[in-house]
């Protein structure tokens, strides 16, 4: 049962919001808070949120029962579906977020939340699922990520997220005395999720030190940006993802609102209110303390904490940290031990001032079109300030200082005319930048209707008509709803058609995607230029596509463009660059092009170490390409060694359900089959398989290859009937995503044949390995390893046939004769080649 205190702020509150008159209400609320000033500021906040409902609102509170009446029915020890709940965390207006530990196929601690009961309404799920399917089409290292998803037995819908077990980055900063370099390493970490998070059409609004956490990978600190929210593709105010818990009563924390958020009114919410937050999380890190206070702000009650976000400039950092030095000299105390302790070496004021000191400014502008355009665009000053380059930021210009002031004395300005040319002057100066966070206003704004009025707005009911919302009816329905949209738009367009076309890629669904994807880079290529880092990026994802797909033709030149323009613009130790680098490994692998492909990937894998985290998703696959090569040239030992050590990091990293753990898993269970370790092998492809089937569904390719993986492993056991179901869908699922010409096809199909001659099937046998070997010369030639090895089987079985011949002939059946002859001529022309079928010289780890 949920007890309130008398006159605590949700006693009065829901008595309040009771009474319909106003001034009753205000005169009822002035009486109950007395003199309480935090309890009535508190009451005041979250009328007002109360009364900024929309269509959407769902009240914190439930106003028709008692105030005891129970929110939910679940609770610590609780079990839904393969969880157990543990503790509760978090609760919102809809729903509860539980600490749950995960029973299995694993062990693990997760996040786990769930609509309250009475919450479950058709429209309330359609929006619950809508935010999870958004929040899973986001893959970055720093962002928490979903993991899972179900319903209870009485049908309310749950999800399950990535767990984040650390502490909010203030206090790791102080806790481990992280000097001002590393403390800006890990906020430009935090930019880049936050820059991820927008290019998904995603607006966190709640971003502060305790949505930012720190874990530790293998010794190394990585901050996760957690409790992304998707306001601005719902159509939710910030009111309606606040959070009450019992660590603090309302998180959208007024320390951390941009001057816009304050507002709570109708005036849009864009990106560039991240950046404000942002901005205030550095001044933080820099400070020991927030721009304004959190405690002054509460106390001071709604309208003035209103006025003073909106109103009053905060003093530069390097100011602050003067005064607290002061402070601290004269009385002993000061802001939180930080860097104005001047512990990490150097006096602190002088690595904030100047640098610093602008960027931070600039992020936390009143006027939000003078602020960072991108969090991307934060994060490379930040970079230019570390490597000692010029920043974009600079003092505030003369002119500006003016105008602010004018502002700030209205009466004054009347008699000072040459403050008229002032601001023309500034206008003038401006109006580049002004133009610059338009457009960038106008294209979010562009890319939300979409996602509300086209995509998201298909959970609903009336609009689904029956059919069952899923993430493929939802592209669908925005594909179809595309033309046209955007005319006079087109880089919103490509931003639109990049998640429409990359979602569909991660589906498997290439042909889908192939349309979408091409016109994101005919736009960018005319708009942007053909050496633009987005441009590039679309080149390279269409390369990938064409790999993934088996159309090997059109993925190589793409791929050899993109790593040598990258290479040129962006040098050779960048991160695209080697990510280039990795892409293109890939495709010489999938062309069985084994000694270029190690050769490039042992290039990025070395470039890598130096220059990311050893969990950066781009360093894991190289190691998993490299690993592949191993394989397949017999090195298995390496292999093993190289594809555990990814597979372990990205467990820990980026969790089991990951795409690149599940690649890596793959690999290694390939290995360790190859290698004769067949326990070990069958137990990874076995989980693997259980994993790839919940997470991407069992018409995928990485779930084609771990049910290949594991028949292989049955196989080489002698478990033939085990091995025969998992063999056979694996390459029924390849040869339709990709084609029968795909590499991943031709590998599967040929341990599907070798299953079928041990379990003596010779003519199924025999009619599969002559469909191989065509492919094989159509996709590698004929004098590819690949294409020898399976004409290695076609000499088998020619050998086989013509004993056969010998046999029949010799027992006086000559009609069999006859007809196993037409056969043994038919393996011969599909047999015949240059290198007379042996076995290939460098042979390949066989299947």
């Amino acid at each position: 049962m949920v007890q309130y205190e008398e006159n605590s702020e949700e006693t009065i509150f829901k008595v309040a919001i009771q009474r319909h008159d106003r001034d009753e209400r205000q005169a009822y609320v002035l009486e109950a808070c007395g003199d309480d000033r935090r309890l009535l500021a508190d009451v005041e906040t979250l009328l007002q949120y109360h009364d900024s409902t929309s269509f959407l609102d769902a009240p914190v509170f439930d106003t028709d029962g008692g105030l005891d009446e129970p929110l939910v029915t679940e609770g610590p020890g609780t079990v839904i579906g393969r969880y157990r709940l543990l503790e509760r965390i978090g609760e919102g207006g809809m729903a509860v977020v539980y600490m749950a530990e995960q029973e299995r196929p694993i062990r693990r601690k997760v996040a786990l939340k769930i609509i309250k009961l009475g919450m479950d309404t058709r429209q309330v799920i359609a929006r619950f699922e809508a935010e999870r399917q958004a929040l899973a089409m986001m893959d970055h290292p720093s962002i928490a990520k979903v993991l899972d998803a179900g319903a209870t037995e009485t049908g309310r819908p749950y999800f399950v997220m990535e767990l984040v077990q650390g502490v909010s980055i203030t206090k790791y900063c102080d806790g481990n005395n992280l000097s001002t370099r590393e403390r800006l390493a890990l906020f430009v970490q935090v930019c880049h999720a936050v820059q991820h998070a927008h290019q998904k059409g995603i607006i966190h609004r709640d971003l502060k030190p305790s949505n930012v956490m720190v874990t530790h990978h293998d010794g190394k600190p990585v901050p996760k940006v957690i409790d992304f929210g998707i306001a601005k593709a719902t159509n939710q105010r910030l009111t309606e993802k606040t959070l009450f818990t019992r660590y603090a009563h309302i998180i959208g924390t007024p320390a951390y609102m941009s001057p816009e958020q304050a507002e709570l009114s109708d005036v849009d919410i864009d990106t560039r209110s991240d950046i404000y937050s942002l901005g205030v999380l550095l001044y933080e890190l820099l400070t020991g303390t927030t721009p304004f206070g959190e405690e002054e702000l509460r106390k001071a009650g709604y309208i003035e904490m209103q006025r003073v976000i909106r109103e009053q400039e905060p003093a530069k950092p390097s100011t602050r940290i003067r005064t607290a030095t002061r402070e601290h000299r004269s009385v002993g105390a000061g802001p939180r031990a930080c860097p104005t302790s001047g512990g990490h070496g150097g006096p602190p004021l002088r690595e904030v001032r100047g640098d610093l000191d602008w960027i931070v400014m600039k992020s936390l502008e009143k006027d939000r079109a003078r602020r960072y355009e991108t969090a991307s665009g934060l994060a490379e000053d930040v970079r230019r300030h570390l490597e000692h380059e010029p920043v974009s930021a600079g003092p505030p210009r003369a002119w500006y200082r003016t105008k602010k002031s004018v502002q700030r004395h209205a009466m004054l300005a009347v008699s000072v005319v040459a403050v008229g040319i002032a601001l023309l002057v500034g206008l003038v100066s401006s109006m580049a930048m002004y133009l610059r966070a338009e457009r960038a206003r106008a294209e979010t704004e562009a890319v939300t209707a979409f996602l509300t009025n086209d995509l998201l707005a298909s959970v609903y009911p009336e609009r689904a008509k029956g059919q069952e919302v899923t993430v493929r009816y939802l592209l669908e329905t925005a594909s179809t709803n595309l033309d046209g949209k955007f005319a006079g738009s087109p880089l919103v367009e490509a931003q639109v058609r990049q998640t429409l076309g990359s979602t569909y890629a991660r589906m498997g669904d290439y042909e889908a995607a192939q349309p979408h994807l091409e016109r994101v880079l005919e736009i960018r290529r005319e708009r942007l230029g053909r050496e633009h880092p987005a441009t590039l990026a679309s080149l390279d994802q269409l390369g990938m596509l064409f790999c993934n797909w088996g159309r090997y033709g059109q993925a190589e030149p793409l791929l050899v463009e993109t790593l040598a323009v990258r290479r040129r613009v962006l040098g050779e130790r960048h991160h695209d660059t080697l990510e280039s680098m990795a892409h293109l490994a890939w495709q010489y692998m999938c062309e069985a092009r084994f000694e270029e492909g190690m050769a490039l990937a042992a290039e990025a894998l070395e470039a890598g170490r130096s220059i990311l985290t050893e969990a950066d998703p781009i360093l894991l696959r190289s190691k998993g390409i490299l690993a592949t090569g191993y394989v397949t040239t017999m090195r298995h030992a390496e292999a093993i060694s190289l594809a555990r050590e990814g597979y372990e990091i990205s467990r820990r990293a980026l969790a089991d359900e990951h795409e690149i753990t599940l690649f890596l898993a793959n690999v290694l269970s390939w290995a360790l089959e190859g290698d004769g370790q067949l326990d070990a092998a069958t137990a990874l492809a076995a989980r693997t398989v259980e994993l790839a089937r919940r997470i991407v569904g069992e018409e995928h390719s990485v779930t084609a290859w771990a049910m290949s993986n594991l028949g292989a492993a049955y196989r080489a056991q002698g478990r033939y009937d085990e091995a025969e179901p998992f063999l056979a869908r694996s390459f029924e699922v390849a040869t339709k995503l990709g084609g029968l010409d795909h590499t991943g096809t031709i590998l599967f199909g040929l341990r599907l044949a070798r299953l079928y001659h041990a379990q003596e099937r010779l003519a199924e046998h025999e009619e599969l390995i002559v469909r191989l070997v065509e492919a094989s010369r159509r996709t590698h030639g004929e004098n590819h390893p690949q294409t020898g090895y399976i004409k290695y089987w076609l000499r088998i079985r020619a050998e086989q046939l013509e004993a056969l011949v010998h046999e029949q002939r010799d027992a006086g059946d000559h009609d069999a004769a006859q007809a196993t002859a037409a056969r043994l001529l038919a393996v011969r022309e599909a047999w015949h080649g240059d290198n007379g079928g042996q076995p290939p010289s460098a042979g390949g780890s066989s299947p």
